[in-house]
């Protein structure tokens, strides 16, 4: 396995995620059951097969705190995020 400073920010934040939960002795299905999210999906994000830019997959980064969350949609107006969406 390459060393901490060849991988990118993204596959750091993943192994820490992985020591994190071997640490605790919580495996990744318990952990996608509780929080209600598909493992495969789950297992996708965790090797770097989804992008995370939407979906359940940008769900499950975030709460696994690989990815920030996003900007509160009650901060921006509605009329401001639909523009040029709906016409």
């Amino acid at each position: 396995m390459p060393d901490a400073k060849s991988l990118s920010p993204m596959k750091r934040r993943v192994a820490a995620v992985r020591a994190r939960f071997e640490a605790e002795g919580i495996s990744f299905a318990d952990w996608s059951r509780e929080k209600g999210f598909a493992y495969s999906t789950v297992k996708a994000v965790l090797t770097g097969n989804r992008q995370c830019r939407f979906g359940e997959s940008h769900k499950i980064a975030v709460a696994l705190g690989l990815k920030d969350p996003p900007p509160s949609a009650a901060a921006t107006p509605t009329a401001d995020r639909l523009e040029g969406v709906r016409q």
